[in-house]
């Protein structure tokens, strides 16, 4: 059984303790730099000073810090307490299996059964799928070295089923929300192939990412509520093929930058929104059946159907002529473009 320390027992650290004690985890260990938290206990168990811990002893670090400190923390644990960089991972790159549930792993398969009420590394996790299961970008995502990227694991097999038809074209690509730039890298492993050109374009409010730039990836510093920000890189970009909206998930947000972004995807290109999943949740603005994106983007389907209404309450626009196909999966939807037609025929066809 491995040995695990738990760094950082604030309040991001006591959700994850929360999830970690109702998954049946045992046998952690916790510390904080803290002072005031020395020798209290937090679900049984007692915080302790850093200074005092045994590093070496432990096979896991996991640090339960927010994103903007992350760093900061593996640094100091490095410097201060010589403790390997390697044993050292974030909250949000573990995972713990339930045994009362059935995981949705898209078309990802496992060797043998998976371990419930345990922390586990998505590096782990990987080492437990088997090989001949993965699609590319799954083998890039768990296999490979690149910088740090969090999906769902269902998100690969609709990248998939959606994205191959560019391979082995020139492609350009536009994803909001870079986090650490390891998407960005999966996407240009994925597309890139002799004799054509892959460019991949990235946006993010957090300035630090401007770091993330690099030959075929270009880095946009920006917030996607910013309507000038976003005519700003239309222009300079010009069209896209695959437009991937995986910023910051609030209803405004994903709302302003399809309104704005939905003209700079070309003609048989592709307009994917993830995590649609926060329109019912309160923090980022959603709600059952409120102001939500999930609310806005179901009027597509009218709009898709408007060359037939017989009321004037629904009118063509740019999306009656422009949307090809409308595709819902858990927390995700992919609108397919079409060149430019105002009006669908039928004809009858007798038998010969």
């Amino acid at each position: 059984m491995k040995k695990i320390l738990i760094y950082g027992i604030g309040k991001i650290g006591r959700e994850y303790l929360d999830d970690c004690v109702g998954q049946g985890v045992t046998g952690l260990d916790l510390a904080d730099a803290n002072s005031r938290l020395w020798g209290t206990e937090y679900q049984g168990m007692e915080i302790s000073n850093p200074a005092e811990i045994l590093w070496d002893r432990y096979d896991l670090i996991v640090t339960s810090v927010s994103d903007e400190i992350q760093m900061e923390v593996v640094d100091y644990l490095v410097t201060e307490y010589q403790v390997p960089r390697e044993k050292i991972v974030s909250h949000r790159e573990t995972v713990i299996f339930s045994e009362d549930e059935i995981y949705n792993f898209g078309t990802m398969a496992f060797e043998g059964t998976i371990e419930t009420g345990a922390i586990m590394t998505g590096r782990e996790l990987g080492a437990k799928l088997k090989p001949d299961s993965l699609n590319d970008l799954e083998q890039f995502y768990f296999k490979e070295s690149h910088r740090c990227v969090n999906k769902w694991m269902h998100y690969f097999e609709a990248y998939d089923r959606f994205f191959s038809k560019y391979r082995g074209k020139d492609v350009t690509i536009l994803e909001i929300g870079v986090f650490r730039g390891g998407s960005l890298q999966m996407w240009k492993k994925y597309f890139s192939s002799p004799g054509h050109k892959v460019r991949i374009y990235g946006i993010d409010v957090d300035p630090g990412c401007r770091g993330l730039k690099e030959e075929g990836i270009e880095i946009y510093i920006g917030s996607q509520e910013d309507r000038e920000f976003l005519r700003k890189v239309k222009q300079e970009i010009g069209k896209v093929d695959i437009l991937i909206d995986d910023g910051g998930h609030t209803m405004s947000q994903q709302i302003i930058s399809f309104e704005e972004l939905f003209d700079l995807v070309d003609d048989d290109g592709i307009y994917l929104c993830e995590d649609l999943h926060t329109s019912y949740m309160k923090k980022y603005g959603g709600a059952y059946k409120g102001d939500t994106f999930i609310e806005y983007s179901k009027n597509l389907i009218d709009f898709l159907h408007a060359q037939y209404s017989e009321t004037d309450k629904l009118a063509r626009n740019q999306y009656s002529d422009r949307i090809k196909f409308i595709t819902y999966c858990d927390s995700m939807m992919v609108i397919e473009k079409k060149p430019k037609t105002t009006k669908s025929i039928s004809v009858c066809v007798s038998g010969v």
